[in-house]
């Protein structure tokens, strides 16, 4: 049975005629009547008595007009709702955002392209880097912004994008003699008191690292990577931090310096989603909208200052 055949009873039904409903539907009277036959031989029971001039509807052919009509509705239904989708005039996009989306300025990409397509509805999960690339997995979100690095993105069926190329920084307080210096080495910080990121955060093992190459063992006062309470012990003189140099620029106050790290200890922020969803209209779109957007261009070239 196929929708067409349904659309030629109806055709047929309305008009009470084979040749009218041929007519209104811009095919020969012959093929008309040929499907119409087709479909009574695979359903084994007539919908039509046929008359010199016209026909009208037998018992299940007024049953299969009914159901026949519901089932088109449906289709013509499904068809328009499709069409919103590929116009971008419908659906859903679920998107995984960091903890401090806020510092980095990516609420705003959600807002302007809300802006151009207020009719997708979103679901926004805030979460750390490593469970958002867990959900993108399981499906549980469509696209992420994450905090990671090539060898962590480097799976066959993600589609990642580099937007930013943030590095951490050395919080301290304006009073500390270090301050002076344009730069700081992980041997400059040696008789320092240190505040840690937490063990959670992937540049815990970083900074393990680091001190360890240098035979260091830090003097932690905290593990912390609440970037807000790392700017205020620092500031405060208690110890010396380390915080991403967006995040450190949006907290910074007089009482403190910002200084870089080195060697640099990159933190790339990545657009990350599925190769095989780049297919869905939304999905396609908000990428391209991702890629060309003016906070992450300007990113790129600050980054290269």
């Amino acid at each position: 049975m196929q929708l067409q055949q349904m659309r030629y009873v109806l055709a047929a039904a309305e008009k009470n005629s084979f040749s009218a409903a041929a007519k209104s539907l811009f095919i020969s009277q012959p093929s008309l009547s040929q499907q119409i036959g087709n479909l009574e031989k695979e359903l084994g029971i007539p919908l039509f008595i046929r008359h010199s001039k016209s026909v009208t509807l037998t018992d299940a052919g007024e049953q299969f007009v009914i159901q026949a009509q519901r089932i088109l509705n449906r289709v013509d239904q499904l068809s328009d709702t499709m069409k919103k989708y590929s116009l971008q005039q419908s659906g859903t996009l679920r998107i995984g955002m960091l903890w401090i989306a806020g510092y980095l300025g990516l609420s705003s990409v959600i807002t302007d392209y809300h802006k151009r397509y207020p009719h997708i509805t979103y679901h926004l999960k805030v979460e750390g880097s490593n469970t958002l690339l867990k959900m993108l997995s399981s499906r549980e979100i469509d696209a992420a912004f994450v905090i990671s690095t090539d060898n962590i993105l480097a799976e066959e069926d993600l589609y990642y994008q580099q937007l930013m190329d943030d590095r951490y920084m050395v919080i301290l307080s304006a009073q500390n003699p270090l301050s002076s210096k344009s730069s700081l080495t992980i041997q400059d910080l040696k008789e320092e008191k240190i505040i840690m990121p937490a063990k959670a955060s992937a540049f815990r093992q970083n900074m393990e690292q680091l001190f360890a190459q240098n035979n260091i063992s830090p003097n932690v006062l905290c593990e912390t990577s609440q970037s807000d309470l790392v700017m205020q012990l620092a500031s405060q003189g208690l110890a010396v931090g380390f915080a991403s140099r967006s995040i450190a620029r949006k907290l910074q106050n007089p009482a403190c310096r910002i200084l870089p790290l080195k060697p640099r200890i990159s933190r790339p922020i990545y657009y990350v989603t599925l190769k095989e969803l780049l297919d869905y209209p939304p999905i396609r779109s908000f990428t391209s909208f991702v890629e060309s957007y003016p906070l992450f261009t300007n990113a790129h070239t600050a980054d290269k200052k």
